[in-house]
């Protein structure tokens, strides 16, 4: 199985849509990148965010995936030790996975994970220049 770690702020989201998730209108360009990647892995999408933690949030997110023909196929658990360690703990879990990549913009806490990051910026979000990293990591 191939996997995408998938936080929201700075990937879906940028500087200039930080609401529009909440509005249920997320920048169309960001989705349709995601959209490519996993289109051309069939890769599923496992929610790294915070946005994970809230139901509400996690239904927004869920719309919008489904909006691309996806769906959050799982979520990290909230462990307190950082992002990194949650999703070193999620893989620890799931033998099945083949490869994944991680798209978030702040991988402070990611160094044992660098061959598997697409870093995005909170200024710019995912764009058209990260999917073919994501997808060559995620076919790899």
């Amino acid at each position: 199985m191939k996997v995408v770690f998938l936080d929201i702020d700075g990937v879906l989201n940028d500087a200039f849509t930080t609401q529009a998730l909440m509005d249920d209108t997320p920048k169309r360009e960001h989705l349709d990148c995601l959209k490519e990647i996993l289109d051309k892995t069939g890769a599923k999408v496992v929610l790294s965010s915070t946005w994970r933690l809230f139901s509400d949030s996690r239904n927004i997110v869920k719309n919008c995936l489904q909006n691309i023909g996806s769906d959050i196929y799982d979520i990290t658990k909230e462990l307190s030790k950082g992002r990194g360690a949650e999703i070193a703990e999620w893989i620890s879990r799931h033998s099945e996975v083949e490869s994944f990549v991680i798209l978030d913009d702040d991988i402070s806490d990611m160094k044992q994970f660098k061959n598997n990051i697409v870093k995005t910026t909170f200024y710019h979000g995912l764009l058209p220049e990260h999917i073919e990293k994501a997808i060559k990591i995620l076919n790899s």
